[in-house]
């Protein structure tokens, strides 16, 4: 099912393919647009190397497979700060939301598996 958003440059993939969790995903995004000093609008991609939040995932994990409810979630919140804003002005929202979702995940708290108890 295509998504919302990019869906004319998203490919879509077969159903045996490898999605990334969720968690996964959001991390290596975060990571992608850390390493960036600007976000583009509407496109993953210009033309003078710039790329929006999940085309800069793209750029740096290429034939990476993520859900297309993730991608939706992410271009809205990258192309939510109005076009007049600059790349930066841009960048600095994504990567405090990215932040703020990472954050929101870890406090959800998912707990290691039980250790057995050690007979004495």
């Amino acid at each position: 099912m295509p998504g919302k958003f990019r869906s004319d440059e998203v490919m879509t993939i077969p159903a045996s393919g490898r999605v990334l969790p969720y968690d996964t995903a959001l991390f290596l995004i975060q990571d992608a647009v850390a390493r960036r000093r600007g976000l583009i609008f509407g496109h993953l991609h210009d033309k003078k190397g710039g790329h929006c939040a999940i085309g800069a995932f793209w750029e740096d994990n290429p034939n990476t497979i993520i859900d297309v409810n993730l991608v939706d979630e992410v271009a809205a919140v990258n192309d939510s700060i109005p076009q007049s804003a600059t790349p930066r002005e841009r960048w600095k929202k994504v990567n405090s939301w990215l932040r703020f979702k990472i954050a929101s995940l870890a406090r959800q708290g998912v707990k290691p598996p039980a250790r057995e108890k050690s007979k004495r």
